[in-house]
């Protein structure tokens, strides 16, 4: 990442806060660990789905590609609505990684697909979005994705989640 990758983060974040701050007024945002208001955190896999599972010792994500070589839908969830999601890039823990491409749908708009196969090149199978995927409460999210095999894939997303205070006494790591 560099300074105008973390500039137009930062922005991304600066807008969720705002549209948080009018969606859930009064309330204040109150930073990472809020004594009031609603805070921030880092993403985790529950701020999308409840649903989905993964190893107990870390946060990675496992989801299922059920036909190689085919667009499978991995994710589709409306989000609590006491918790905004900003995505920033995507992960692969897999110990060969196959996953090609992804297509998200974030509240009803379609965003171009995303080729992640360059980021396997790399020490830290890690790719940074050009511009953050910011989901409202109460808005769907639809994820899916194309690899080379069928099976379990070690992949998700990386982001914040901004959320209510009570949602995060609960759901802080």
């Amino acid at each position: 990442m560099d300074a105008k990758t973390d500039q137009i983060v930062s922005n991304a974040v600066a807008a969720a806060i705002a549209d948080a701050e009018q969606l859930w007024s009064p309330e204040k945002f109150d930073g990472v660990f809020p004594v009031k208001g609603f805070g921030i955190k880092k993403l985790e896999k529950f701020d999308v789905d409840d649903s989905l599972t993964g190893c107990p010792y870390t946060n990675s994500w496992v989801m299922s590609i059920t036909t190689a070589r085919t667009w499978t839908g991995v994710l589709s969830n409306i989000l609590s609505d006491a918790v905004y999601v900003v995505l920033t890039g995507i992960f692969n823990y897999d110990a060969t990684p196959d996953v090609r491409a992804i297509k998200i749908t974030a509240d009803g708009v379609e965003y171009p697909i995303m080729d992640v196969e360059e980021m396997y090149g790399w020490d830290v199978a890690v790719a940074y979005f050009s511009h953050p995927i910011i989901i409202r409460p109460e808005k769907k999210i639809i994820v899916e994705a194309i690899a080379e095999t069928a099976g379990q894939k070690l992949f998700g997303f990386i982001g914040y989640a901004i959320a209510k205070r009570s949602y995060l006494i609960g759901k802080m790591s």
